[in-house]
């Protein structure tokens, strides 16, 4: 038998005897983008209801492990890590609209530079965001398209200090939090 097939039927076996919950955060930790209901009942082993896949979900996130994104059908499921909140899921998914909008429209550039320019007098105590998000808006767009979708701490620090404030006008905010399920 190879090694190969070895680790699978270990890994089989694991999966089938891990408590539900834990395959789901399991699941979740592999896929930072989510999985939807169907998705995660289709991994899991052994099969389980859909009821049952739905209350193990709210239990999940009624612990803060686990966030919702999205309703209904267009739901998805994602693991919360440290900082995770609904408050960050929708800071990220406004940032990411600015980089779709900023790709279209290079010129808005110009105005996060000018609101940086008055962020410097005016937020003093955010000199190393500030400072952070000059070097990224002078580069070239990859490092700060991934910046402003990316999950990790400093990214999440970056977004809270951001000159990227008035680039979305108060329609496309609440479109882009609505189709989410993130708006208020």
């Amino acid at each position: 038998m190879s090694v190969i097939v070895l680790c699978f039927f270990i890994y089989s076996f694991i999966i089938q005897i891990m408590p539900i919950k834990q395959q789901i955060l399991a699941l979740l930790a592999l896929r930072p983008a989510g999985l939807s209901a169907t998705e995660l009942r289709s991994e899991l082993r052994p099969k389980v209801s859909q009821p049952t896949l739905w209350r193990r979900l709210d239990e999940l996130r009624a612990e803060g492990r686990v966030l919702r994104t999205g309703r209904g059908r267009s739901s998805r499921y994602v693991i919360a890590s440290a900082g995770d909140t609904i408050g960050e899921l929708r800071s990220r998914a406004l940032h990411l609209e600015v980089g779709k909008k900023l790709l279209r429209k290079p010129k808005l550039l110009d105005v996060a530079n000018r609101r940086l320019k008055r962020m410097r007098v005016t937020t003093p105590y955010a000199k190393t965001y500030v400072e952070r998000w000059e070097s990224l808006l002078s580069g070239p767009i990859e490092p700060l398209l991934q910046v402003l979708g990316a999950y990790d701490e400093d990214a999440r620090a970056l977004r809270r200090v951001s000159p990227f404030a008035g680039i979305l006008n108060e329609k496309e905010r609440l479109t882009i939090l609505r189709r989410q399920g993130l708006a208020s």
